[in-house]
């Protein structure tokens, strides 16, 4: 449900997006930091795999729907983009995945990847751990069709644009 502060709340407005394990949620911020609206739709609203990034994209659109009938769009001067840290998503040249992304928490099992990044990584380096990014986007490399791997906001970013080479 969608909450404002005013009948409509005009700009100059910033909208910030985070989607999350659980849900999507916007608000639309003036200069001085108050917040002009926000709303906020659970993942599970769109289907039960939150790991989908369909799902994911539904519910931004349906998040930012109901926080548009509160803000006046033409004030909308920029948009950021948050997502679930640490999670990976491999796509084609289009922006297409290819294959479930890898969350936050998911653990990379392949040995020849980490040797591979203990080899070249630091002894302090995040890098090494099992669930660092450098070893979830290797665990994706070999999938036929790959052009980039994205964190999660990056993709919902190239929704907007229809850019995925970031």
């Amino acid at each position: 449900m969608p909450r404002s502060s005013s009948p409509l709340s005009t700009g100059p407005l910033a909208i910030g997006i985070d989607i999350g394990t659980s849900g999507a949620r916007a608000v639309a911020m003036r200069p001085d930091f108050s917040i002009a609206a926000h709303s906020a739709i659970a993942l599970e609203r769109f289907g039960l795999n939150g790991r989908d990034p369909a799902i994911w994209w539904e519910a931004v659109g349906a998040t930012l729907a109901e926080l548009l009938k509160c803000i006046d769009r033409a004030a909308v001067r920029s948009i950021a983009i948050d997502g679930t840290s640490g999670t990976l998503l491999p796509v084609d040249a289009a922006g297409r995945p290819l294959a479930e992304p890898l969350m936050y928490n998911d653990k990379v099992a392949d040995d020849t990847i980490l040797t591979a990044i203990a080899g070249a990584a630091p002894a302090t380096s995040a890098a090494l751990g099992v669930t660092s990014g450098l070893a979830k986007a290797l665990s994706f490399q070999h999938l036929p069709g790959v052009a980039t791997v994205l964190h999660q906001a990056d993709w919902i970013a190239g929704q907007f644009s229809g850019r995925f080479d970031v």
